[in-house]
C-alpha cells in the first residue's frame, strides 16, 4: 500500500498491510528560524523574513518526511498568529475589537500557505499532507498572554467580539488550506480541566470549534485533535465531523480503547509524547504493542498523543516505525 492507500484504509476501518503511523515536532527552536517570528513577537514580518521562513520550513519539514516516512505527514503552523500593526497582545478589553480580518493569501497566513504548495510539490502525492489550525481559545490565549479566562469573566460581550473575529479568520484560512493540503489537523485547546472549566468551554468555545470542523468537513483527512491533560471534556465534541481523532491518551482520563468506542472512527495515538524522550527501544515496542492490543490494528494509527521535542533522538522515533513496520 501507498502511504495514502493506509491512511485511507485506517479511516474506514478497513485492512492494512502493515500500521500506519505518524510523529511529529516543532522547528521554533532550531537555528534557521527567524527570531522575528518568535512566539512573542506578532506583528506583520517583513517579506524577507517570511521568505526565509517559507525557505526553512519547507525545507525542515521535507527532510523530517524523508528521514522518517510517516504515513500521514502533519504539518507544523509555527508561524504566529499576525496582529495589527501597534498591537503585539491584547492587554485589555478594549484591544478585543482592535484585531482585525485577515486574507488567507497574505501576511503570515499567506505565507505559511506558501510554504505548504512548496511543500507538496517536494512530497509524493501517495503522501498525504495535513496542515496544524489552531482553534481559538489557542490564539485568544496566546494573545493575551494566558488571562483568557480572566478578559472573559470581566468583559464577555469584548472578549466575544474578538473571538468571532480570530474564529472568522481561523474558518477562512482552513478553508483555503484544503485548496493546498489533504486536510485540517485542528488542534482545539481548552477542552480540558487544566485549561478551562467544562461550562466556559462549553458556553464559549465548544460551538466555534465545532463550527470549525463543520466548515472543513470535506476534508478527507481531518484530524480533530483534543489538546489536554487530565480531564477531558471529550463527549461536547464526540460527534463533531472529523476522519481521525488524536488525544493524549497515556495522559487523560480518556483511554485509547475508551476513545475508540466514544469517538466510533480512526483514532491515533497509543505512545505517551510526555515519556518518549527517555524511552529506549524496547520500552517504545511495548507501549506501542500494548496499544495494538487493546483496540486492534483496523482504524488505529500509532502515533504519540501530541508534539514531541525537538531535540527528541532520532532512534526513538526510528523505533516507532520499526514497530509499525513489523506490525
Amino acid at each position: 500500500m501507498t502511504p495514502r492507500e493506509r491512511i485511507e484504509q485506517a479511516i474506514v476501518g478497513g485492512e492494512v498491510d502493515r500500521l500506519p503511523y505518524c510523529f511529529w515536532y516543532h522547528f521554533r527552536t532550531e537555528a534557521w528560524f527567524p527570531q522575528a517570528l518568535h512566539a512573542e513577537y506578532r506583528a506583520p514580518a517583513s517579506d524577507a523574513v517570511l521568505q526565509q521562513y517559507i525557505d526553512g520550513m519547507s525545507r525542515a519539514t521535507y527532510e523530517f518526511w524523508r528521514r522518517y516516512q510517516p504515513d500521514l505527514l502533519k504539518v507544523m503552523h509555527d508561524i504566529p498568529y499576525e496582529t495589527p500593526e501597534g498591537l503585539p497582545f491584547v492587554r485589555t478589553a478594549d484591544d478585543w475589537a482592535k484585531l482585525t480580518p485577515l486574507e488567507p493569501d497574505r501576511g503570515h497566513f499567506g505565507a505559511q500557505i506558501e510554504m505548504l504548495r512548496r511543500l507538496r510539490a517536494m512530497v509524493p502525492d501517495d503522501v498525504p499532507i495535513i496542515e496544524t489550525v489552531f482553534n481559538t481559545f489557542y490564539y485568544a490565549n496566546k494573545l493575551c498572554e494566558g488571562k483568557l479566562l480572566e478578559h472573559l469573566a470581566l468583559a464577555p460581550d469584548a472578549v466575544q467580539e474578538g473571538l468571532r473575529t480570530i474564529q472568522a479568520n481561523l474558518q477562512v484560512y482552513a478553508r483555503y488550506a484544503l485548496t493546498v493540503c489533504d486536510g485540517i489537523y485542528y488542534a482545539v485547546n481548552g477542552i480540558g480541566a487544566d485549561a478551562a472549566p467544562r461550562a466556559v468551554y462549553a458556553e464559549y468555545f465548544a460551538p466555534l470549534d465545532r463550527a470549525l470542523l463543520e466548515s472543513v468537513a470535506d476534508g478527507r483527512f481531518n484530524v480533530l485533535h483534543l489538546h489536554g491533560y487530565g480531564e477531558l471534556y471529550a463527549d461536547l465534541l464526540a460527534d463533531a465531523p472529523a476522519a481521525i481523532v488524536c488525544w493524549s491518551d497515556r495522559s487523560t482520563t480518556l483511554s485509547l480503547a475508551e476513545g475508540k468506542r466514544l469517538f466510533d472512527r480512526c483514532v491515533m495515538g497509543g505512545l505517551n509524547e510526555l515519556e518518549l524522550p527517555q524511552m529506549c527501544r524496547e520500552r517504545v515496542f511495548q507501549q506501542a504493542q500494548d496499544a495494538l492490543d487493546s483496540i486492534g490494528r483496523r482504524g488505529f494509527i500509532l502515533a504519540p498523543g501530541c508534539s514531541v521535542p525537538t531535540d527528541i533522538n532520532p532512534e526513538v522515533l526510528l523505533a516507532i516505525r520499526e514497530f509499525a513496520l513489523g506490525a
